[in-house]
C-alpha cells in the first residue's frame, strides 16, 4: 500500500485559508473530476464522515448527507468522486457538519478542527500479490459438490478467524472477462460472530479473498453459493442460514452522544426456529439497564441519564429458545458539562410516525429538546428553516429563544426541515429532517410502548421510570400508576422517579396516549430491597488454583469463543462464572473482569499477538 505523506500547500494558500475562517474571502474554486479523491482528517472526532458534494443547477453526488467516507490505514477518511463537482460539507450524518466548503482538487485534505486544507498523496490502486490467470487454483479443503446448498441468492460467507479489519472477495472466471468487480473486488458486510458475508450475482469459479491491505488467498476454487471459507485454516463448509444469527446492530447517532439524547438501537437478525423477540440492555460500571425486555420489537429508543462508557448488548431469541448476543460500546458524555450546543430530539406533530409522514394543509408543530451551551450567558438560540418539495425556503429562517416553531406545508412531497440550535459563542449544530407531505396521513402502525428502568432497587433510593412510545399518531402523551394509585396525569414528559420508601412491590403501570386517543399500557415490577449494610471485613476467597487455564472463563479445558460468551454474559448479570472461571477469564490484567479481557482473548483465539 503507498504510504501518505502530508504535504502543506503553498503559503499564499495558507494565508488564504487562515483569512477565510476570520472573514468572507475568496477561495478558488477547482473543479472535481470523477475518479478523483478528497480527505478528510477526523480531528473532531466524529467518528463517522460523509461527504456531501454538488454544483449549483447541476445536481449532487446523492440525497443528503452524501456519501459515506471510507477510513484508511493512516486515520484519514476518503471519498472516490463521481463527477464534476464544485462545492462540498463534510459532516457526521447526525446533524454536525461544516459550512459550504469550495472543492480544493484532487488529493485535499480537510481538518474538521482547525477547517484547515493540506494535501497529501493519492495512493495507486492496489496491486494483487497473486494474478488471477488461468492457471490451476490452489487446492482446498472443499465440501463434496453435492452438498453445496441451494438458495435463491447467490452467497458467499468467510469465517474472519484470522481476524481481518475488512474482508474483500474478487471473484472471476478462467477464459471470461467477467469479474465481480475491479481489484480488491466487492467488500464482504460483518452478520456478526466472526463470519462475514457476500450476496452476488453471476456464476464465477474462482474467487480471492482479501483485506485489501496486502493479505490475501491465493486463487481459490469456488464451491458454489452457501459456501464459507475460513480465512485461517483454508477450510470450506456449508453455511446454514436457517441457523439463528445477527446481520448486524445499529444505535442511531452513534457514539458518542450526550445525556437526555434520544438513541435508536436497531437489531436485524435472521434464522431460528418460529418468531423472533429481542431485547437490550445497557451496562455502565457495574449497573446494568433492561432498556427492553424480550418482545417482538427489533427497534427501542434509549435515553441515558448517565455519563459513561456503556455495553451495549443486543439479544435475539427464537421460539425455540435459542439465543443469541451481540455487544457495542457507546460513550455517553454529561451535556452538562458541554459547552457546545446539542439536539437531543426533535419531534414533529402531527405525523404517521410509522412513515414520517406530514399533512397538506394542516399545522405542523416541530418540538426541539436541547442541552449543552454551558458557556456565557447559558441561552441557547434556535433556527428552522423549511424547504418545500420545488427547492423553494418556505419561510423566513431567523434564530429565536423558542424551542417550538409552527409552519402548514402546502405542497405535496418531501420537505426538508433544517433545525440549527447556537450557543451564546456562536457555535452551533444543525440536524436536517425530511418528511413527506401527502394529503391524507397513511393508517398508522400499532400505537406501543416499552418501558425501561435504571437505578439501584433499594429502599431510600430512586428508580427513574422512562417510556418510549412508537406507532399510531404523534403526538403522544404518558401516564404513571404505582400499585394503582395515579402518580402522574397525561403529559408530555416520559419519565417518573419512583423513590422506595419501603420494602416490597411496586407495580409501574405506563399508559401512552396518541393524538387519536388511542391508548396503550404496559405494566413494570419493581421489587426494592433492604439497604445493604456495610460489611468492614469482606470474605477473601481462597486461593485458586496455581495451575489454570488462562482464557477459560467456561472451565471446559479449551479456550475458544464460548469463553468470550460467557466473559459477556456474566458481565450483563446473565449468568454467574465460578470462582476458577473468574481467575481464568482476568486475562488483560486490570484486576477486574470487563468485556475487555473478552476482546483479549478473540485476539488469541484468531491468532493475534497479546500478552497476558
Amino acid at each position: 500500500m503507498v504510504r501518505r505523506n502530508r504535504k502543506f500547500v503553498s503559503l499564499l494558500l495558507s494565508v488564504v485559508m487562515l483569512l477565510s475562517l476570520m472573514t468572507v474571502a475568496f477561495v478558488p474554486t477547482a473543479s472535481a473530476a470523477a475518479g478523483d479523491t478528497v480527505f478528510c482528517e477526523d480531528a473532531a472526532n466524529w467518528g463517522t464522515v460523509y461527504c456531501y458534494m454538488w454544483t449549483d443547477g447541476s445536481g449532487n453526488n446523492g440525497d443528503w448527507p452524501g456519501q459515506k467516507m471510507t477510513k484508511g490505514d493512516d486515520g484519514l477518511w476518503s471519498y472516490k468522486v463521481t463527477g464534476d463537482w464544485e462545492k462540498l460539507i463534510f459532516n457526521n450524518g447526525s446533524g454536525t457538519q461544516t459550512a459550504d466548503l469550495s472543492y480544493q482538487g484532487s488529493g485535499s485534505c480537510y481538518n474538521n478542527s482547525t477547517g484547515a486544507w493540506t494535501t497529501v498523496d493519492v495512493p495507486e490502486e492496489p496491486t494483487q500479490a497473486t494474478e488471477p490467470d488461468s492457471t490451476e487454483a490452489t487446492e482446498a479443503t472443499q465440501p463434496s459438490a453435492d452438498s453445496t446448498v441451494s438458495t435463491d441468492k447467490n452467497t458467499v460467507y468467510v469465517m474472519n478467524e484470522a481476524g481481518w479489519s475488512k474482508v474483500y472477495a474478487y471473484m472471476w472466471t478462467t477464459g471470461s472477462s467477467d469479474e465481480n468487480k475491479s481489484w480488491p473486488g466487492e467488500a464482504l458486510t460483518s452478520i456478526g460472530e466472526g463470519v462475514w458475508m457476500l450476496e452476488y450475482e453471476g456464476d464465477y469459479k474462482l474467487v480471492i479473498f482479501n483485506n485489501n491491505s496486502g493479505t490475501q488467498t491465493s486463487n481459490l476454487n469456488h464451491p458454489g453459493s452457501g459456501q464459507m471459507y475460513n480465512n485461517k485454516t483454508g477450510e470450506w463448509t456449508i453455511y446454514d442460514p436457517t441457523l439463528l444469527h445477527f446481520n448486524g446492530v445499529v444505535a442511531e447517532p452513534a457514539s458518542p452522544q450526550y445525556t437526555g439524547v434520544d438513541i435508536k438501537l436497531s437489531i436485524d437478525a435472521e434464522g431460528g426456529e418460529g418468531a423472533l423477540s429481542y431485547k437490550f440492555t445497557a451496562t455502565v460500571g457495574t449497573s446494568t439497564t433492561v432498556i427492553s425486555d424480550y418482545s417482538a420489537d427489533s427497534t427501542v429508543v434509549w435515553t441515558p441519564d448517565t455519563a459513561g462508557t456503556y455495553t451495549i448488548t443486543y439479544y435475539v431469541k427464537d421460539e425455540a429458545g435459542n439465543e443469541k448476543s451481540q455487544t457495542a460500546s457507546f460513550k455517553v458524555n454529561d451535556i452538562n458539562a458541554e459547552t457546545k450546543p446539542v439536539v437531543q430530539s426533535v419531534s414533529v406533530a402531527p405525523t404517521n410516525s410509522e412513515s414520517s409522514e406530514i399533512q397538506k394543509d394542516v399545522k405542523t408543530v416541530i418540538d426541539v429538546t436541547a442541552g449543552g451551551g454551558n458557556t456565557g450567558t447559558k441561552l441557547l438560540f434556535y433556527k428552522f428553516k423549511i424547504t418545500d418539495p420545488n427547492g423553494k425556503i418556505a419561510n423566513v429562517p431567523y434564530y429565536t429563544t423558542s424551542a417550538q416553531y409552527e409552519f402548514t406545508p402546502t405542497t405535496v412531497g418531501v420537505y426538508q426541515i433544517d433545525v440549527s440550535v447556537q450557543g451564546s459563542d456562536n457555535s452551533t449544530v444543525t440536524r436536517t429532517y425530511k418528511y413527506d407531505c401527502v394529503e391524507e396521513l397513511s393508517a398508522p402502525g400499532e400505537l406501543k410502548v416499552t418501558v425501561s428502568t435504571s437505578g439501584k432497587a433499594q429502599v431510600g433510593y430512586t428508580v427513574n421510570v422512562n417510556a418510549t412510545a412508537s406507532g399510531g399518531v404523534a403526538p403522544y402523551t404518558y401516564s404513571f400508576k404505582v400499585n394503582g394509585e395515579q402518580v402522574k396525569d397525561y403529559s408530555s414528559s416520559a419519565a417518573y422517579a419512583l423513590s422506595l420508601t419501603a420494602e416490597g412491590t411496586y407495580e409501574v403501570e405506563v399508559s401512552v396516549k396518541d393524538a387519536q386517543d388511542t391508548v396503550a399500557t404496559k405494566t413494570v415490577t419493581i421489587t426494592a430491597t433492604a439497604e445493604q449494610p456495610d460489611v468492614s471485613e469482606p470474605t477473601t476467597p481462597s486461593e485458586p488454583e496455581d495451575d489454570y487455564l488462562k482464557g477459560d472463563a467456561d472451565c471446559d479445558g479449551v479456550v475458544n469463543i464460548r469463553d468470550t460468551t460467557a466473559i459477556q454474559k456474566h458481565v450483563a448479570d446473565i449468568i454467574v462464572l465460578t470462582e476458577q472461571g473468574l481467575v481464568n477469564a482476568e486475562v488483560d490484567s486490570s484486576g477486574s473482569l470487563t468485556v475487555k479481557d473478552a476482546t483479549y482473548i478473540q485476539k488469541y483465539i484468531a491468532g493475534m499477538n497479546v500478552s497476558w
